[in-house]
């Protein structure tokens, strides 16, 4: 029912962006949660569904959330998060900087001043479209590594215009791609990061291959790719996790971690899991701190995890089609 409402919340999207581009920002902000408001109040059983994903993801995790408002406030976020950075095409570096509230950034940059790369670990919480189209704004030589985008603004679009060595177009996967493609892609990302720049990729990536491991998120244990941990074990890239979230006037809180290094021996048998868990376990404390930016996690099926397993290549030997944005 959830990918129902979403094809659902795309088309509405579809039908109402050319006018609030044309409102104040913070005015089309407000009248995207409004949407998602109305959702809960027109929509039969909406407020059910609602609130039964986020009573599920409560008890689960033990966490002591209001959950008619958490379930309204997530309401609210939908369209605000599907829109991506569609409200901000055609706005000045100057327009755009105050709507950005950045800590850390130090830390990106410490990561880069070692010289070996940096795998920005990035998720699918938040607003987490913006933190690539800021990374861009400030200059940064970012790639992102995982399925092309869809419905995102024509800046980034243009920045994603890039081949060669080491350009993006040998980064974007494709669900259909063989083993040897995928090789290629990983191959692509390491040269990359061995060039001193920054691979994006996700760590909630769900997917079932010959390395892919069972952890723990949210309370359900689900399969996940390791591929950034075979690339930053390969390359001995900084691993800087990273979060972003917009409030409800509209501002992106974006959030540098501490960097990790990954030793090469996480590449071996059994011992990617303890990253992939280091991984979750903080993307799973920002949900239990910021549950109304959990987006899709709430509504997750699991059987959706089995259906994307099977052949797709990963590491060395098989190499995920490690999606970085659905």
């Amino acid at each position: 029912m959830w990918q129902r409402w979403m094809i659902v919340h795309k088309v509405v999207l579809q039908t109402v962006l050319p006018v609030l581009r044309r409102l104040p920002y913070r005015l089309s902000i407000r009248l995207l949660g409004i949407m998602g408001r109305l959702d809960l109040l027109v929509i039969p059983h909406q407020t059910r569904l609602y609130e039964a994903a986020v009573a599920g993801a409560a008890e689960r995790l033990g966490c002591d959330w209001n959950v008619r408002a958490v379930s309204r406030a997530l309401a609210r976020q939908t369209y605000r998060w599907r829109t991506r950075d569609l409200l901000l095409d055609g706005r000045s570096d100057r327009w755009i900087d105050p709507l950005f509230q950045v800590s850390g950034r130090e830390k990106l940059d410490a990561a880069r001043a070692r010289g070996k790369g940096v795998i920005l670990l990035a998720n699918h919480f938040g607003s987490h479209v913006l933190m690539t189209h800021w990374l861009f704004r400030q200059a940064y030589p970012l790639r992102w590594f995982g399925e092309k985008p869809r419905n995102i603004s024509e800046y980034l679009i243009d920045k994603f215009q890039s081949d060669g060595t080491h350009g993006q177009a040998g980064l974007f996967v494709s669900r259909k791609a063989g083993t040897a493609e995928g090789a290629s892609t990983i191959y692509h990302a390491a040269r990359i990061l061995n060039a001193g720049l920054i691979v994006k990729i996700a760590c909630d990536v769900r997917w079932n291959d010959a390395k892919a491991v069972s952890a723990s998120f949210l309370g359900r244990t689900e399969s996940f790719s390791t591929t950034w941990v075979t690339l930053a074990a390969m390359t001995g890239a900084a691993v800087v996790p990273a979060y972003c979230r917009m409030d409800e006037q509209g501002t992106f809180h974006l959030d540098f971690r501490d960097p990790l290094i990954v030793p090469p021996d996480a590449r071996r048998p059994g011992r990617a899991i303890e990253w992939v868990d280091r991984a979750l376990d903080g993307l799973e404390e920002q949900v239990r701190l910021f549950p109304e930016q959990s987006n899709d996690y709430f509504f997750w099926d699991p059987a959706e995890a089995k259906a994307n397993g099977g052949s797709t290549p990963s590491g060395s030997r098989r190499v995920e089609r490690a999606v970085a944005v659905r």
